[in-house]
């Protein structure tokens, strides 16, 4: 989709009061949500330590008390890519800083992170998340360790990967899946051939397919703007470069808005600007969210105790939890006033 237009906005504007309804995450105005913000900080933080509002924030950011909605209803209200580009940035942050959660899976479950990371141009943290010593994913559900192997072979351009990627991904596509998931597995094989014209006919039908979609918690108005076909798209842009991707057609969906991607593109992916910032008392979330994560690693917890695991690796989320605190307190420690 390209320009926005009044007829898009409002009935996104119907659909996001409709949703604000019943969803208490979903804030009309951005003063309602700093109001929240407040409200947590004056309740809960009055004898904790830095460390401990630290942990405080990162949980309440995890709960998904964070304006990303808001941000996109801001920016499409006034057709402005700009705020969008930034609702973009700021969600995928805070998605990145609260990984630390136990899964029972290895790095293929934040393959959707990996997505919403790409969406807003945030490249370098790629590598973070979905670390090349961690090699190929093999424990999860088998969508996204064929998905999460099928960018780690385009991102690291090493054969070995390329061929467990493919060989993993064409098994899935003979079973019954989504059909999104289906058509993400057949877009990234499709930049792994280098094929331009199927990489955007797949991209288009993954787009045209959002509307299906049938998940828990997505709702019309999560479909109306789909993040993660800008990621898919990015994705080529990173692996092809600029000359090649642009010869890639746009999906024509309304879910995927051209000037957002034509935007990111003339001004490289600024990754300065957050949508929302939080001012003084509670300005130290700002920190958490620019904080850069540690690499993510796996470990076998049940290596000693349970046979049936013993060759299972997993995130190791308290691992991650405990360097990114150490992280986000140095950055604080650093700023504050002597």
């Amino acid at each position: 989709m390209g320009y926005i237009s009044e007829k898009y906005q409002r009935t996104y504007q119907r659909e996001y009061e409709k949703e604000a309804e019943k969803n208490t995450c979903l804030w009309m105005r951005p003063e309602d949500y700093l109001a929240e913000c407040l409200d947590i900080h004056e309740n809960c933080h009055k004898d904790y330590s830095l460390k401990e509002q630290v942990s405080s924030w990162l949980f309440m950011l995890r709960m998904k008390r964070v304006p990303d909605y808001l941000g996109y209803k801001t920016a499409i209200l006034s057709n402005n890519m700009e705020i969008l580009h930034s609702a973009l940035l700021q969600s995928a942050m805070i998605k990145h800083v609260t990984l630390g959660v136990d899964s029972g899976c290895d790095h293929s479950i934040n393959i959707g992170i990996v997505l919403d990371i790409l969406a807003a141009g945030l490249f370098t943290r790629v590598p973070l998340i979905l670390p090349e010593k961690l090699g190929m994913s093999g424990n999860g559900h088998p969508v996204t360790i064929a998905i999460t192997n099928l960018v780690m072979a385009l991102w690291y351009k090493r054969t070995d990967f390329d061929v467990d990627a493919r060989k993993k991904a064409k098994a899935v596509l003979t079973t019954k899946q989504a059909t999104i998931d289906l058509l993400t597995i057949r877009y990234l094989l499709a930049l792994l051939d280098g094929n331009v014209e199927e990489a955007g006919n797949q991209l288009d039908l993954y787009c045209k397919n959002v509307p299906r979609v049938r998940e828990h918690g997505v709702s019309k108005l999560n479909k109306m703007f789909w993040p993660h076909a800008h990621g898919l798209y990015n994705l080529a842009f990173v692996v092809w470069g600029k000359e090649k991707a642009s010869a890639m057609p746009k999906p024509e969906s309304d879910c995927f808005f051209n000037d957002l991607s034509e935007w990111q593109i003339k001004y490289n992916y600024p990754q300065g600007q957050l949508f929302f910032e939080y001012p003084q008392p509670i300005e130290i979330i700002n920190t958490v969210i620019f904080g850069t994560p540690p690499e993510c690693t796996l470990h076998q917890p049940y290596l000693d105790t349970d046979k049936q695991y013993k060759e299972k690796r997993y995130l190791h989320a308290e691992h991650f939890e405990q360097q990114l605190t150490e992280i986000i307190l140095a950055a604080l420690l650093q700023t504050s006033p002597r």
